[in-house]
């Protein structure tokens, strides 16, 4: 829930969404608090209250569009420290999803570590859906200012050149071709004609 005021992470609310003269309600409790808000977790939903949510969710689009996005991501589950390197399938501005037979349960926060283009990205993140033997989906946050730019370069299709080993092979492969250049110039400057 976006909010310039958030609650402390634990306390315990009572949620009053209003669509036209549809109202759901519930109680939950504050998961987690970023700079933009908090994250609630809903304490046990009234089927009717339920009935209602799944039809709004239905038609709502998603917050950010998804990119098919295939790189390896370190998962570590921030509960029991267990680390697992795993693929991600899509990826978007909010979170990603990542493939594993094992998914981890809703809610369990973790912290998420991708590999691309030579980049390093890392978030804190918290599992908001599992779907048995395919895997689960991801939601960011916590993210850095340096992570968040790197998140918004691959989502524009941009590589990024992070590592001192790409830059090696980047530069010394301008400087052959440029010396090749070179060489080629110069074998036609003096040769006979």
């Amino acid at each position: 829930m976006e909010t310039a005021k958030p609650y402390a992470k634990e306390t315990k609310v009572r949620i009053e969404i209003a669509d036209g003269l549809e109202v759901f309600t519930t109680f939950g409790e504050v998961a987690y608090v970023t700079p933009d808000g908090m994250g609630i977790a809903f304490d046990v939903v009234e089927s009717e209250s339920y009935g209602l949510l799944g039809r709004w969710l239905s038609r709502k689009p998603r917050r950010s569009q998804r990119h098919s996005f295939s790189a390896p991501a370190e998962i570590k589950d921030l509960a029991s420290r267990n680390k697992q390197v795993l693929f991600t399938r899509d990826l978007s501005a909010g979170g990603c999803f990542v493939k594993t037979l094992h998914p981890l349960p809703k809610g369990s926060r973790i912290r998420v570590r991708i590999r691309h283009a030579g980049a390093r990205f890392t978030a804190i993140a918290t599992v908001i859906d599992d779907v048995p033997e395919e895997g689960m989906g991801v939601e960011f946050i916590g993210l850095k200012p340096k992570d968040r730019a790197i998140l918004e370069r691959w989502l524009a299709g941009e590589t990024l050149v992070d590592d001192a080993l790409t830059y090696v092979v980047v530069y010394g492969l301008f400087f052959l071709l440029l010396a090749a250049a070179v060489a080629v110039a110069i074998f036609l400057v003096i040769s006979p004609r």
